[in-house]
């Protein structure tokens, strides 16, 4: 009895022993899982973070953390995805979406946004145009008993980069400017005087009007807002003379064109008013224009339609007739608009035809929806869109390609600041498809969501397309061969920064073994400038260079631009580590253009210039005659499709614990487009 009662009492102590040993094991488990969770959550919320301050590499370590301690975390596949892309690592970025997509874990906004990266990668891209255009919507002729126009007769795109557009009315005799949207902005009517029956219009280079009267038998200058300022020519047939002066076209290098219907001719002259040639009549080796009317510059040629020959002529800027462009296929062509080095629209009576000057082929574009009557005017718009004024239709038309049309919008949220907290910046960019910068939106465009709450009143605070401050990197290559060339390299690098305008920022970096930041906006430069012959390298590392410069643009909502003054003879081995197609996918996804400048003049390095091309940049001589001035214009006048959403934040952030989704949309005419992102507060301690 003694025994079996010790027996029952060890079975128990061993059974009770078994059991603590048991609870206290799994609760070590769980304390690990809990440990793990809780640091997983911690990267992934340092990877959202470092994500919005431009700290890519940074975020991806942090993500790539907290996947590999908790592997089926959606959200953080997603963001990581978004770091890769913004990091240049466009393949890795697609395989982490796809993966989403494999497993049912992508919202539509996802899909379409792997969808257009993917097509901008691969052939889709050199496809973008179908050559049919169709409509988006018409600008209204009345409203609220106002004729805004009559017989529209010519319309143009406006310089300022916001999109919109100017719009001739022949019978009354105003000018209108019109947005992007269809709204109509201003009304201008040519002063005092007015205009005697206006025809066609263009833009001068010191910001000017330049509108042809047919009825006044003159050109007139005219200020922006409409007031004559002087006027050229006078009724007549001789030279300087003008008799039912029509289309203009103005020249890079400063001279003005236009079409004489009552001379059969184009009449030539400088920015001054002075004439300079007149040509079109009959020569030998040319019949002569019987009704000249559209024309166009392109490449150093004038090409002028003839609508009583249903021709294209192609003359020289001296006059000289090079050749017939097209012989057959048109009726009576009227406007001539490029839209790229191999495509020329036609305005023909009532379509607008398209020629491939490559394969020689002449095809209808648009009919207007089968109600064109006479087309006088076409013109590309900012976006892209094709404006066209039809005089006897009595209306104004704007299309777009159908590639574009059900292709949508590219919508990326670029980065959410939170320093202001409550008060947030969205900062984001919109492209159509293919990339081109879609420009003058304003607030009613965009639509946004917190945590699922529609935000009311946010404020539009930034647009890209009317700001022209600079942000700029200037990188030296410190390669020891280019020693001997450093007063060179140190006057390009007076020259750059003696450009830069108010409201323009810049930074230096010297590109030796490891590159370095000699200077940030607010340094001296005459400082600075001795360092840059301090140290030279055998090996230079170029890609880390350009990453470093390209880093230091990244939050910075200003045009972003890189300029590097180079002999370009870097090492072939230079984009191993990083490719070549990564750093190019790395700046044209943060919005920044490259500038290769040579110190040679017949010296190109082919991967430096690819880079640029993919960027929107190009590649220049340092001692070109106006230096790298063109340059900085390009960067200046190109369309910027970068805008800022500010609003205050109205989710709890559980101190800065909590993740916060947020979702924004846009709308333009018939195209939209959508992206989702988040952030988190600042701690709460």
């Amino acid at each position: 009895m003694y025994w079996n009662d010790m027996t029952s009492s060890k079975i128990l102590f061993f059974s009770i022993l078994f059991l603590l040993i048991s609870l206290s094991l799994t609760a070590q488990q769980n304390g690990s899982v809990n440990s793990e969770a809780i640091q997983a959550v911690e990267e992934f919320r340092w990877g959202v973070i470092s994500f919005h301050e431009g700290l890519f590499n940074k975020s991806i370590l942090s993500l790539e953390k907290s996947l590999a301690l908790d592997p089926d975390n959606f959200r953080t596949r997603f963001w990581l995805g978004r770091s890769y892309y913004q990091s240049g690592f466009e393949e890795a970025a697609l395989n982490e979406w796809q993966n989403l997509i494999n497993h049912d874990k992508a919202d539509s906004a996802l899909i379409s946004f792997a969808e257009i990266v993917s097509d901008r990668r691969g052939l889709s891209r050199e496809l973008k145009s179908s050559d049919r255009l169709v409509e988006l919507y018409d600008i209204p002729r009345e409203q609220d008993g106002l004729t805004f126009y009559n017989r529209p007769v010519s319309v143009s795109a406006s310089p300022d980069g916001d999109g919109s557009f100017y719009l001739l009315s022949y019978l009354n005799g105003d000018l209108l400017k019109i947005s992007t949207t269809g709204r109509i902005n201003h009304v201008l009517s040519g002063g005092v005087l007015g205009f005697d029956k206006p025809f066609d219009l263009d833009f001068l280079p010191d910001d000017q009007l330049l509108v042809s009267e047919y009825g006044a038998d003159r050109v007139s200058i005219c200020s922006r807002s409409g007031f004559r300022i002087k006027s050229i020519g006078e009724r007549g047939t001789g030279d300087g003379q003008l008799l039912g002066p029509q289309y203009l076209a103005v020249s890079e290098d400063g001279y003005i064109y236009v079409t004489e219907w009552g001379n059969r001719r184009v009449s030539k002259f400088n920015l001054e008013g002075e004439f300079i040639l007149s040509f079109g009549r009959p020569r030998s080796d040319f019949s002569g224009l019987r009704g000249p009317s559209g024309l166009v510059l392109r490449n150093g040629l004038v090409y002028v339609a003839d609508s009583m020959n249903g021709r294209v002529e192609v003359f020289d800027e001296s006059g000289n007739f090079i050749q017939t462009l097209i012989r057959e296929g048109l009726k009576a062509p009227e406007d001539l608009l490029f839209v790229d080095d191999d495509s020329l629209l036609i305005a023909d009576e009532g379509q607008i035809l398209v020629y491939d000057l490559v394969n020689d082929v002449l095809s209808v574009s648009s009919d207007l929806g089968g109600s064109g009557k006479r087309v006088l005017s076409i013109t590309q718009d900012g976006n892209g869109n094709i404006v066209a004024a039809d005089f006897d239709g009595n209306s104004v038309s704007v299309m777009t390609d159908l590639a574009t049309l059900y292709a949508g919008l590219f919508l990326r949220i670029n980065r959410i600041a939170t320093e202001e907290y409550p008060l947030l910046h969205v900062d984001f960019t919109v492209e159509d498809r293919w990339g081109k910068a879609v420009v003058g939106l304003d607030q009613k465009n965009f639509f946004l969501r917190e945590n699922d709450q529609t935000i009311e009143g946010f404020d539009l605070s930034y647009t890209g397309y009317n700001n022209n401050d600079l942000i700029v990197s200037v990188l030296v290559d410190n390669n020891r061969a280019l020693r001997d060339r450093k007063n060179l390299i140190q006057d390009g690098i007076r020259s750059i920064f003696k450009d830069l305008e108010t409201g323009d920022d810049a930074y230096l970096v010297s590109i030796k073994d490891s590159p370095q930041l000699l200077l940030e906006p607010g340094d001296s430069l005459v400082d600075v400038l001795p360092l840059l012959s301090s140290g030279w390298s055998d090996h230079p590392d170029i890609a880390s260079g350009l990453r470093l410069g390209a880093s230091q643009l990244i939050p910075n909502r200003k045009r972003k631009i890189m300029i590097f003054l180079t002999d370009g003879r870097i090492h072939p081995e230079t984009f191993v580590e990083y490719g070549l197609q990564d750093m190019a996918q790395y700046m044209s996804n943060n919005g920044i253009r490259f500038y290769p400048v040579y110190l040679d003049p017949d010296y190109r390095n082919p991967e430096l210039d690819y880079i640029a091309r993919e960027t929107g940049g190009n590649s220049a001589y340092l001692l070109q005659p106006r230096g790298i001035l063109p340059l900085m214009e390009d960067a200046r006048s190109g369309g910027n499709g970068f805008y800022t959403i500010s609003y205050n934040a109205i989710s709890n952030t559980n101190f800065g614990q909590s993740y916060i989704p947020i979702t924004l949309e846009v709308n333009y005419v018939r195209k939209s487009g959508r992206d989702e992102l988040g952030y988190f507060g600042p701690l709460e301690y």
